[in-house]
């Protein structure tokens, strides 16, 4: 029971941790248009994004490439180490853009989601299918919190929105260590 709720927690951390430049973007995009749209077209992404995810690593578990699983963890290492790069390089963050309807805001956090898929799909990969309902429940708890974080936030996102957009400095660091975790804790060990 404690390894499910240990896994259901570290699918929680990296979903909040992939989210958190989401979330900032979610406050600019409250400050600019009404909350309840900008809110469902960022649960809608997640959503596809959690159950793409899913959808990939069942496919793979039906795969002669299962033994090979375990080396999708390059892809959020690569990913994280680019980020630590673009941080000391000193890059800018990501720009806003412009508002639209909810196929416009579900169509901008998937394509802002792209590191999310990247370290679920291992993660749910390297797992027996209680554990990824597991680490499922976990994420979902995850984006329920992100999004009440918003909805309470949409009033103060003006003084929020930059101190969240602090913490997402860590994120490279947890794709690192996820991607690290993966390679290390994977099918790959019998090779």
């Amino acid at each position: 029971m404690i390894e499910h709720i240990l896994f259901a927690f570290s699918a929680a951390i990296v979903t909040i941790s992939t989210n958190l430049d989401n979330l900032v973007i979610l406050f600019g995009l409250i400050m600019v248009m009404e909350t309840r749209r900008a809110v469902f077209g960022f649960a809608a992404a997640q959503m596809i994004i959690l159950s793409l995810s899913l959808v990939i690593a069942s496919g793979l578990d039906h795969s002669r490439f299962l033994n090979w699983v375990g080396y999708l963890g390059i892809i959020p290492l690569s990913l994280g180490l680019y980020g630590i790069w673009r941080q000391r390089k000193g890059s800018g963050g990501r720009q806003l853009p412009d508002t639209g309807a909810i196929t416009s805001v579900v169509a901008l956090f998937l394509t802002l989601s792209i590191d999310t898929l990247a370290a679920m799909t291992p993660l749910f990969a390297d797992s027996t299918p209680a554990f990824r309902l597991t680490a499922l429940i976990g994420a979902g708890c995850a984006l329920a919190t992100l999004i009440g974080i918003a909805s309470w936030g949409a009033p103060r996102a003006q003084v929020l929105g930059p101190r969240f957009a602090r913490l997402d400095r860590i994120a490279p660091y947890i794709m690192v260590a996820l991607g690290l975790y993966i390679l290390v804790n994977s099918p790959t060990d019998v090779l």
